[in-house]
């Protein structure tokens, strides 16, 4: 589960993925819209490229923020920068554009698992092989498992395990 690494709400703090715990805050991560919203929304607020939202435009997309025991932080999960190879998530504030933006690319979901989907920064400019999250290792045998931005590789049908997340609402 995507986590705040140690709870802490400051700009620059990374994400990582850590063991689902029901009563640890720094799991606490909500979607302030209520939900995925069309891409082309968060070009009109600006948040996107219009390359991205060309792209992209009607693709579902959220911002994920930090809101711990339910109180909104202003931070999202996010890159510093326009994304790059190996860069890790950390929070950065939600107003920032492209870089808080985040492609549920549906388009290429396995055949075999379609539930799961790539998660593709809205930063990019390689939309042949864009930026996606990506975990390094086995979350189960590792205490710190970092969250990077990597090539999402083998897309449209064969997206590697550690290129393919899913969803859970609600207490996990």
């Amino acid at each position: 589960m995507e986590t705040v690494f140690l709870g802490i709400p400051v700009r620059g703090v990374p994400t990582i993925v850590h063991q689902a715990s029901s009563s640890d805050p720094a799991e606490d991560l909500t979607v302030p819209l209520g939900g995925p919203v069309p891409v082309s929304e968060f070009y009109a607020e600006g948040l996107v490229s219009a390359a991205v939202n060309e792209h992209y435009g009607s693709e579902p997309a959220v911002q994920i923020e930090y809101a711990p025991y339910g109180k909104p932080t202003g931070l999202c999960t996010a890159v510093a920068t326009t994304a790059y190879q190996d860069e890790g998530l950390s929070l950065q504030p939600c107003s920032t554009p492209g870089t808080t933006v985040w492609i549920i690319d549906t388009a290429d979901s396995p055949a075999t698992a379609p539930t799961y989907f790539p998660i593709v920064n809205g930063s990019d400019t390689d939309f042949v092989h864009p930026f996606a999250m990506t975990i390094l290792g086995n979350p189960a045998h590792q205490l710190f498992t970092p969250i990077i931005m990597q090539h999402l590789t083998g897309n449209p049908d064969s997206v590697p395990a550690n290129q393919l997340w899913g969803a859970a609402h609600g207490t996990v």
